[in-house]
């Protein structure tokens, strides 16, 4: 089976994250694009809850590790991504490069991301204890 053409001819987000968690390929344009899109969204979610957790924090130091680097390959990788919160005390997440597919649509990814940002905010509130 061509593995390019039948998830080229996918119609779904669903369809997709199905097909990349089966380890199937889709064209490098949608791959870049849903790599970004996923980087987004859960940059953001992070975001919120820092703000919702009343913790004083300079999201503007919220980046992803090499993220300029990664973000233009073109295929899914078997490796995690890192995203950082710069601070004094740095504070880091990682993230399997398929989860950032997947999120937030897939249930079992969704949890798992938000699991990490949890973690990520109970550090950040820690480190606001010292």
């Amino acid at each position: 089976m061509d593995n390019e053409k039948t998830a080229g001819t996918m119609g779904t987000r669903q369809e997709e994250i199905t097909a990349l968690k089966a380890g199937q390929a889709l064209p490098a344009h949608r791959i870049v694009q849903l790599r970004s899109m996923g980087m987004h969204s859960i940059r953001f979610e992070f975001v919120v809850r820092l703000l919702r957790s009343g913790l004083k924090v300079d999201t503007l130091s919220i980046y992803w590790e090499n993220g300029t680097e990664f973000m233009l390959k073109r295929e899914v990788e078997e490796t995690r991504r890192r995203l950082v919160l710069g601070r004094r005390k740095r504070v880091t997440g990682d993230f399997s490069d398929l989860w950032l597919f997947c999120y937030p649509d897939d249930d079992a990814v969704k949890q798992s991301v938000e699991q990490e940002i949890e973690s990520m905010v109970g550090k950040v509130r820690e480190q606001g204890t010292d």
